[in-house]
């Protein structure tokens, strides 16, 4: 596995890392990586996805953050009822627990495939590491909140022009054998690093021998917040939160449960926020059965 970063080069794997600094390189540079093994249809990931947010927002700084694809779910009976049946009330009682809404009601009028689903992360991962994120949040977006199969290549080429991709670029890399072994990459340094339960994160530090920390399943923030204390060996710093307004201006989606945690706010004070967004017509809510996520309204001259 080779890492690049600005004034560093990598290889190995994590734990396991020979580098190269540039002399020019500075202290503030990012020096821990994150690999996080999810599963784009696993609803434990998806509930995951307001500590991601809240993480990258007040840490972003000091760390790489890389999203590896494994499937949890077997993909050959899927259409199968009682297997959709089985899928959905999982995501229902995830739903519950997280807060992260979904409608579970695709997996018995679109169900989609994980593996397809994966490959085409991968494929979109080819035109940079932002633009592969950008794509697995829009996807998954399709699916969890719009009920959306993407069992199509016309839907997934719309997610890939959502996400600003190059559309030549992504249908020729999401048909090419270079995103399946992308994934089969992905599969094996899973089975390496022993992950055994979806998400899992592995933090390592960059050009370093200390042994990669990793966290299996979802735990409190403030364990995150110490593992990279830890290995960063000083206390980082959180960032200042944007503006509401301007988080949802680059997000485009969000949840209440999302805001509330990325911002800090319970749950009844997010919606005050979030309702006086509604009144300026800056967002516009989207009612689910579990739930409710709110749209960024884009002007014209945007």
């Amino acid at each position: 596995m080779a890492l690049h970063d600005e004034g560093a080069y990598c290889e190995g794997t994590p734990g396991n890392l020979s580098c190269t600094l540039d002399s020019h390189s500075e202290r503030h540079l990012p020096r821990i990586e994150i690999l996080a093994f999810i599963d784009p249809l696993c609803p434990d990931c998806w509930g995951f996805e307001p500590l991601i947010k809240k993480f990258f927002v007040e840490y972003h700084k000091y760390f790489t953050f890389r999203f590896l694809m494994t499937t949890k779910h077997d993909t050959k009976n899927l259409c199968q009822f009682h297997q959709a049946k089985k899928i959905a009330e999982e995501w229902d009682r995830t739903s519950q627990l997280t807060g992260m809404c979904c409608d579970s009601d695709v997996w018995f009028e679109n169900p989609p495939s994980p593996y397809a689903v994966a490959i085409a992360v991968k494929a979109a991962g080819f035109q940079g590491q932002n633009a592969g994120n950008r794509f697995l949040r829009r996807i998954r977006e399709q699916i969890f909140l719009e009920k959306k199969g993407m069992n199509d290549f016309d839907e997934l080429r719309a997610v890939a022009k959502m996400a600003g991709l190059n559309l030549n670029e992504f249908e020729n890399d999401f048909r090419s054998c270079r995103s399946v072994k992308a994934l089969q990459s992905d599969r094996r340094l899973a089975n390496e690093l022993s992950i055994t339960e979806l998400p899992s994160l592995v933090f390592s530090t960059l050009c370093s021998d200390r042994e990669a920390v990793k966290v299996n399943g979802r735990y409190e923030y403030s364990v995150y917040v110490q593992i990279l204390t830890d290995l960063l060996g000083e206390t980082p710093y959180p960032a200042v939160r944007p503006s509401l307004t301007h988080y949802f201006k680059d997000q485009l989606y969000l949840t209440t449960k999302e805001v509330a945690v990325v911002f800090d706010w319970p749950e009844e004070e997010a919606l005050k926020e979030l309702r006086k967004l509604q009144l300026q017509q800056i967002i516009a809510p989207v009612a689910l059965k579990s739930g409710t996520f709110w749209r960024y309204i884009t002007t014209e001259a945007e």
